[in-house]
């Protein structure tokens, strides 16, 4: 089975922390994150990802950048946008990524 990095990209960086260590727990998931727009290009030129989950804070106008940018480095990029409502929603969001890219966990 192929471990699918995700990149994590939000404003507060607790937040982003937290939300690692949820997506860390799937055995198939690896996530890293960044709070820095700036962060993106260098760490989507050495890590290949397969899933962007975008946390709150971002402007409408940021994640579109940061979508955008990161499908230039990935273009076959899945996203889920996470802003809130507890492990529980985080985990149906990322179930329906897997159950799409890996028949389910």
């Amino acid at each position: 089975m192929k471990i699918q990095n995700v990149l994590v990209v939000g404003k507060n960086e607790a937040i982003v922390e937290l939300l690692i260590k949820h997506v860390n727990k799937y055995p198939e998931l690896f996530a890293l994150g960044t709070c820095k727009l700036e962060d993106i290009s260098s760490i989507c030129q050495i890590s290949p990802v397969d899933i962007l989950l975008i946390s709150s804070g971002l402007s409408l106008n940021q994640e579109n950048e940061v979508k955008q940018l990161v499908k230039q480095f990935h273009p076959n990029l899945k996203t889920v946008e996470h802003f809130g409502g507890g492990s529980g929603l985080l985990k149906t969001e990322l179930n329906q990524i897997l159950d799409r890219e890996l028949g389910g966990i």
